[in-house]
């Protein structure tokens, strides 16, 4: 695992959403499952993917899409029900035709896991760059370090 500790500071992220665990999200051993907390951050990503790109961003015709080319997760502490969470997120990386979303999940103030997203534009083609107005779009929400933990 590569890890940055400023990743585990809620300020790094520009884009905080709130989630609510559910009772079946528990597991056998009184904690939320590994698969809850994988659709948290899947729910995280696609709604700061809308803030980007617009709310009707998932339904209106485009000629592009990104997809999801790889996504990781690194587990620091359990998450118990019935606490809220928080799904935070912010743009890490832009390359040529792909970037990165990295993404962190807390509970009452503490960092329980990290997340990396790799998503890339692509065409009916297959990978294409991606347009300098999507690129400016993604540049306006990068991860800070100024002050994060402070």
């Amino acid at each position: 695992m590569r890890f940055d500790p400023q990743r585990v500071h809620p300020s790094t992220y520009p884009f905080a959403m709130a989630v609510t665990p559910r009772f079946a999200d528990m597991d056998i051993v009184k904690h939320i499952n590994n698969l809850a907390v994988a659709e948290y951050y899947e729910e995280g990503r696609v709604r700061f993917l809308m803030e980007i790109f617009g709310q009707d961003y998932l339904f209106r015709p485009k000629d592009f899409h990104l997809l999801v080319a790889r996504a990781s997760y690194d587990y620091l502490h359990e998450a118990h029900y019935p606490a809220l969470l928080e799904v935070r997120a912010g743009v890490a990386r832009i390359g040529r035709s792909s970037f990165e979303l990295a993404m962190a999940l807390f509970q009452e103030g503490r960092c329980i896991g990290l997340a990396d997203v790799v998503k890339v534009h692509t065409g009916s083609t297959g990978p294409m760059p991606i347009p300098d107005a999507i690129r400016t779009l993604l540049a306006s929400r990068v991860l800070t370090t100024e002050n994060a933990g402070a």
